[in-house]
C-alpha cells in the first residue's frame, strides 16, 4: 500500500464542473483521471438508501479494500497518479478523508442557477448507459470487479428501474445526482425545480461545512465562474497546490480547452418562474457566497447605472 501515490479527489455537486476539472487535471504529466468510480465509494454501505457516509463508516477492512481498488488504478495506467471524481462525495468528506488522510480534496461549485438550469435539463434528456455500446459492456464489467459480490444485490433494483423507465414507459430518469438523505421524501412532496435546488444547496453547505473540519492543507474551494475566466491562474495554483508537476505545453492547452460559454447561458435560458420557484431554496446560500451581488452589479451595468 505505499506505493500507493496521494490521490487528487474532485468533489462538487453535480453540474458544477466537476467532469471539466477532473479530466483537465489528469491531462497533467504523470497522471490519470478516473470518472465516478461510484460502486467503490459506496463499498460498506451501498445498501443505503442515501449516498452520505461519515468517518465511522470507513471500518478498516472497508478502507483497505478502496485503497487497493486505488492502486490498482495506479498501476493499470502506468503508476501515474490518480486524479479522481465523484460528486455524492460531497455527502462524504470525513469519510474520504478517513480513507486517504493524505489525498488533496478539490471541492468546486458553481452559481446555484446556473446549476438548477444544468440538472433539470439532465432530468429531461439524460439517458442510462445502453447494453449494446461495447463501452458501456465494458464499464459494467469494471463495475462488478470493484464492487464486493455481497454488494451487488444492492444495484439490482435500481438498474432494473431504469431498464423499465427507458425501454418499456419511455420516460426520464426519476432521480439524477446526489441522494441526500430525504431524496425520497422530497421527491413525492416537493416540485422536481425544488428538489433539484435542494440537491445544490445541501452538496454546497455540506462540502463547505465539512472541508472545514480537516486539516487546511488538506482541501482547496473553486470556484467554477473563477475558473472559467482565469483558467491558467487557477490551474497554476490548483496543481502547485496538488504537488502535480506541469509545463508551458499543459497551461497552453488548458487555456484552450476552457470553455466560458456557459457560465451566464441560465440567465437566457432558466424560465423567470421556475427560478421564482427555487429562489426559497437558494437564496441564503447564493447569498452567502455573493453570487446575488454580483448579479445585481452585472444588471447595473448593463443598465448603465
Amino acid at each position: 500500500m505505499a506505493e500507493l501515490k496521494p490521490p487528487v479527489l474532485v468533489v462538487g455537486a453535480t453540474r458544477s464542473g466537476t467532469s471539466m476539472l477532473v479530466r483537465l487535471l489528469g491531462s497533467a504529466p504523470g497522471t490519470c483521471f478516473w470518472y465516478e468510480p461510484n460502486t467503490v465509494w459506496r463499498i460498506g454501505h451501498a445498501y443505503r438508501r442515501h449516498d452520505a457516509a461519515t468517518a465511522q463508516d470507513a471500518k478498516p477492512w472497508v478502507v483497505r479494500r478502496i485503497r487497493r481498488l486505488f492502486l490498482r488504478y495506479q498501476q493499470a495506467h502506468g503508476g501515474a497518479r490518480v486524479i479522481e471524481k465523484s460528486p455524492m462525495n460531497v455527502l462524504r468528506v470525513p469519510f474520504v478523508h478517513a480513507v486517504f488522510p493524505e489525498s488533496k480534496i478539490i471541492h468546486i461549485y458553481r452559481d446555484g442557477r446556473a446549476n438548477l438550469r444544468s440538472q433539470l435539463e439532465q432530468y429531461e434528456t439524460f439517458e442510462s448507459y445502453t447494453i449494446a455500446q461495447a463501452e458501456t459492456r465494458q464499464h459494467l464489467w469494471n463495475r462488478l470487479h470493484e464492487t464486493p459480490w455481497w454488494e451487488w444485490p444492492a444495484y439490482l433494483p435500481r438498474a432494473v428501474g431504469g431498464v423499465i423507465r427507458r425501454y418499456v414507459a419511455h420516460k426520464p430518469v426519476q432521480w439524477f445526482g446526489l441522494r441526500y438523505p430525504g431524496w425520497k421524501r422530497d421527491l413525492r412532496n416537493l416540485s422536481l425545480t425544488q428538489v433539484a435546488a435542494k440537491q445544490w444547496v445541501v452538496a454546497v453547505e455540506g462540502a463547505l461545512r465539512d472541508l472545514e473540519q480537516l486539516p487546511p492543507d488538506a482541501w482547496m474551494n473553486i470556484r467554477y465562474e473563477e475558473l472559467v475566466a482565469k483558467p491558467v491562474e487557477f490551474f497554476a495554483r490548483i496543481t502547485a497546490f496538488c504537488g502535480i508537476p506541469t509545463d508551458r505545453a499543459y497551461l497552453q492547452m488548458i487555456e484552450q480547452r476552457v470553455q466560458k460559454q456557459s457560465v451566464s447561458r441560465w440567465e437566457e435560458e432558466l424560465d423567470p418562474t421556475i427560478l421564482k420557484q427555487a429562489m426559497p431554496i437558494t437564496q441564503p446560500l447564493l447569498t452567502r457566497l455573493g453570487y446575488t451581488a454580483a448579479t445585481q452589479e452585472s444588471n447595473a451595468r448593463r443598465s448603465g447605472v
